[in-house]
């Protein structure tokens, strides 16, 4: 999201923009930038246009999904088009007097565009662009390329094996560590979601939505300290592909009211083999209602409801011990003490199950851990897969990584 920023200074700004790049009327200034590495001929380069606010009023600007560009060579001028990058950009943002927004825009480089540069935007009123692009390193053709460079170079970043990971990959369930008197002892839980689209490819840029896809997994176990050898009870394995639509809705500006919207496909079983196998497939769909501020006491509500997909029979009455929805409320605050309550019914009321947490950040007691403190009471039918059919209670305690 693109947020105005105010700039020091902001009259003495007007005045030398103003000048320098005439023709906008009293409103705007635009001054297009990039960053101070060099770029690689033949590959994607980012520019920034920026948008300057030098009236006395809020105005509003909206950025054209494409601009025309004209790269200036010493021996050769190429005409060509940089394509915005929505995921920096919004519609039509509010822009105060004295501040500015920006947005990204991607040019593709021709491969004969070598040593200085000089853009043009013959479509905008603002000054050239100076920059200089290195020769691409030769990767070889056919096989030997294929096999030398597959994975593509980032402008201005270096290689990193997991660059890659370390962008696409998020937290998703609750991670979390507890333990109590009564068998089983342990529960532990880890999560986390894979974004699957890449955010610097052309199909990114042509299908901008793709970004929600993920793949996701999720596994909790059930480890039980007071029987010889400390077994682990049972253990679920959870691997899912979904939709991630954030903010379906959100009002504006007071941003009380959020909407987030999640369709998938979860697969679920313990590993088990013979009559101790359990498995099933569930398609379902989440809405998340995120009520009150970010920085204000929230109320967050997520409904989930499922059907089973495919066969049943490791356990063939599941659904009246599971049914077909679930509730979780969360109450409290995003850097604060917050209460979790996870409810599903079964086919009867009685056979529903009720899973509290309350978590509290431990760096307000010692800030050299960055984790929750997390206590934690379940009661009714399936904390566990194996046993989904026997009613249990637990009460444990233990920290989160993630909540």
């Amino acid at each position: 999201m693109v947020t105005a920023r105010v700039l020091p200074l902001s009259c003495v700004w007007a005045v030398l923009l103003a000048g320098v790049f005439p023709g906008l009327g009293q409103d705007f200034s635009l001054v297009v930038s990039a960053a101070p590495q060099p770029w690689t001929a033949g590959e994607r380069a980012a520019v920034w246009l920026n948008v300057l606010n030098i009236s006395a009023r809020e105005v509003s600007w909206h950025f054209p999904d494409a601009q025309p560009c004209r790269v200036k060579t010493a021996q050769k001028v190429f005409e060509s088009e940089m394509w915005l990058d929505r995921a920096s950009a919004t519609n039509a943002p509010a822009i105060p007097p004295g501040s500015f927004i920006r947005a990204r825009y991607w040019l593709e480089l021709p491969k004969e565009a070598v040593g200085q540069l000089i853009l043009e935007f013959p479509d905008l009123v603002a000054g050239s662009l100076a920059a200089w692009a290195q020769e691409p390193t030769p990767t070889g053709s056919g096989l030997i390329g294929a096999l030398k460079q597959a994975e593509p170079a980032a402008p201005g970043k270096p290689f990193d094996p997991a660059r890659y990971f370390k962008e696409h990959l998020s937290p998703y369930e609750p991670f979390y560590f507890i333990a109590g008197p009564d068998s089983p002892n342990a529960k532990f839980q880890f999560s986390f979601k894979y974004q699957l689209l890449s955010g610097e490819t052309p199909l990114a840029d042509k299908a901008p939505w793709l970004a929600g896809l993920h793949f996701a997994y999720t596994q909790t176990s059930l480890w039980d300290w007071n029987e010889p050898s400390a077994p682990f009870l049972d253990s679920s394995y959870k691997p899912e592909l979904l939709y991630w639509w954030q903010e379906v809705y959100r009002d504006q500006p007071e941003a009380t009211i959020r909407l987030d919207l999640q369709p998938g496909f979860q697969h679920e079983s313990n590993g088990k083999g013979g009559e101790d196998s359990r498995s099933l497939n569930l398609a379902y769909l989440r809405p998340t209602l995120v009520l009150g501020k970010d920085d204000r006491l929230q109320l967050t509500l997520q409904p989930r409801a499922w059907f089973y997909v495919g066969d049943l029979s490791d356990n063939q009455d599941i659904a009246r011990y599971r049914g077909y929805v679930d509730l979780r409320a969360i109450l409290g605050w995003q850097r604060g003490v917050q209460l979790s309550a996870i409810g599903r019914m079964g086919d009867h009321a009685d056979k529903g199950s009720v899973q509290l947490d309350l978590t509290y950040p431990m760096l307000r007691i010692w800030s050299s851990f960055s984790v929750y403190l997390d206590l934690q009471y379940f009661t009714g039918y399936g904390e566990s897969l194996l046993l989904y059919d026997e009613r249990s209670w637990a009460v444990r305690a233990g920290f989160s990584l993630y909540r």
